[in-house]
């Protein structure tokens, strides 16, 4: 990619190839539009394409160190997969294997002493090393369910209101200047972090600044990119939208404590044919649907035509002009066009509305969505056919090309979220960290909504009395006991960040479902699982 994008904005002479118009003014030979020595002369645009060579050839000289780690570290993990617990390659790539064999072949190990992964006399289980696995993944998820981030802009424009920008960008440069930085060698949490918020705001405008600096060479390699990644399937599959997928923000508005990036992909996987299926129930507007009906006709129409005197003779499309193109060009532009408007064409074997009770529908489709986002707001309850709740559905479930332009606008609007907004909730972040590490002996620190001890960290809904909405609300259905404690204890809960929506329960769930044997060492986790 970037021997491609050097080639044609350093070595290919666009001055020459933009005078070709005709046959006369055309040159055969591809070799007459390159130029041999294009940094011969000094010039702002030969500078900026030797900083934007010397840039990615950093990154690139990066990824290939991680590369040959990854591969280091995948040659230790092939050797005690086979020698230690007796698990080919073979079988894991047919997945022959579930991880929760896989776990308990490792606490085996443990237990007998053969090979032992923890040096402290703590036990193996499913939740230690899903903690030590995901301990800065939880601190993510943590963040976003309690709204710790504030990823809007600050422009005072109703486009922008209530609107989280999140890029991949974005993503690194909180891994960066927040859940690493707060790390030590030994998985300690440092002092410093949390009580000096002043050193996560510089942290966070410095890197602002430099997403502002380099912010047009990332701009191009994003674009040239996914351009070469999608074109050809967008171009063989006539979906110029691309496929909708979930959002950045979606999927961590939907991970769990403690779930595996192979489980939680699992358990999302079902949710893509669900959620366009809810989708196709709503009606399309009626002026995108005579749109679509219109580009067919009139692109459909002319084409027919300039077909008919292709076959009469080819000639006649690459020699007649209509204004400054030839009508070759024309057949193209057509094409394109005719495609679009199948495409804002609704679905030719839907029903019409008045077959079938399509609000019913609404609502169960979107319960069946719940079950495996385990998603389902309160105000989205029984309200599957409201324009609002279509609107906040579709936000988090965008077609492709839309993402790719979100993701461009979020890489535009980053150095305002890391200079402006983000140190805004500084102290907040800080203070969230503080009050919710817990420290694991064996383990180190780790959030402590991943610990599943409900006396110490509760859920928003733990002790409520009142009955759950539905049992397709996704696993919050679960209504907790109402526990009682000491006013010393109630009130150090009281001082800590709850989770929203059950994600605590919802967490302990998964991971009990994903690992039939695991037991709960906590009293208020085991006494939910004997409610259960």
């Amino acid at each position: 990619q970037l021997v491609l994008s050097v080639f044609l904005f350093a070595y290919l002479d666009w001055n020459k190839l933009t005078s070709c118009t005709d046959e006369t003014s055309c040159d055969p030979d591809l070799h007459s539009y390159i130029i041999d020595k294009p940094f011969a002369t000094a010039s702002l645009w030969n500078f900026l394409v030797v900083l934007y060579c010397l840039l990615f050839l950093c990154y690139g000289a990066f990824a290939t160190i991680g590369f040959f780690g990854s591969v280091r570290d995948a040659f230790r993990a092939k050797h005690f997969y086979e020698y230690r617990l007796g698990i080919s390659a073979r079988k894991l790539e047919g997945g022959a294997v579930e991880w929760d064999e896989i776990v308990s072949r490792i606490s085996a190990l443990q237990e007998s002493g053969e090979h032992r992964i923890a040096i402290h006399g703590q036990e193996i289980n499913a939740l230690t090393i899903a903690q030590r696995i995901m301990r800065k993944e939880n601190f993510m998820v943590a963040f976003f369910n309690i709204g710790a981030l504030d990823l809007s802009v600050p422009i005072p424009m109703a486009r922008f209101a209530n609107k989280r920008f999140f890029s991949k960008s974005l993503e690194w440069s909180i891994y960066f200047t927040v859940l690493s930085y707060m790390y030590n060698h030994k998985y300690q949490i440092r002092p410093l972090f949390y009580t000096d918020p002043s050193s996560l705001k510089r942290r966070l405008i410095l890197c602002g600044l430099a997403h502002a600096l380099f912010m047009p060479f990332l701009l191009f390699f994003m674009t040239l990119h996914f351009s070469m990644l999608n074109l050809y399937d967008w171009r063989s599959t006539k979906q110029y939208l691309g496929p909708r997928e979930w959002s950045p923000v979606a999927k961590w508005t939907f991970r769990e404590f403690n779930e595996l990036p192979h489980a939680f992909d699992r358990r999302l996987g079902p949710s893509y044919q669900a959620s366009a299926d809810y989708l196709k129930l709503f009606a399309q507007n009626a002026a995108v649907t005579s749109l679509g009906r219109g580009l067919v006709f009139v692109s459909g129409s002319l084409g027919a035509v300039l077909l008919a005197l292709a076959a009469i003779n080819d000639s006649i499309l690459l020699h007649v002009k209509l204004g400054q193109w030839n009508l070759l060009w024309y057949v193209g532009i057509l094409g394109v066009a005719y495609s679009i408007g199948k495409a804002l064409l609704p679905d030719a074997k839907s029903q019409r509305p008045s077959t079938r009770n399509l609000f019913a529908e609404m609502d169960t489709a979107l319960e069946n969505i719940s079950t495996h986002t385990h998603y389902f707001p309160e105000v989205w309850q029984k309200r599957g056919w409201d324009s609002k709740t279509y609107s906040a559905f579709s936000s988090l479930f965008q077609y492709k090309a839309k993402l790719f332009a979100t993701e461009i606008l979020s890489v535009m609007l980053a150095p305002l979220v890391l200079c402006v907004s983000l140190p805004k909730c500084a102290e907040h972040i800080c203070a969230v960290v503080q009050k919710v590490k817990t420290d694991i002996p064996g383990v180190g620190d780790v959030c402590g909504f991943s610990t599943f001890d409900f006396d110490a960290f509760e859920d928003e809904s733990w002790g409520r009395e009142e009955a759950p909405v539905s049992d397709a609300a996704s696993q919050s259905s679960i209504t907790p006991p109402a526990r009682k404690r000491s006013p010393e204890v109630q009130m150090r809960l009281d001082s800590r960040p709850k989770t929203r929506m059950g994600k605590m329960e919802k967490s302990f769930f998964s991971l009990k479902a994903n690992h039939p044997s695991w037991k709960c060492s906590s009293q208020s986790g085991q006494d939910l699982v004997d409610r259960v």
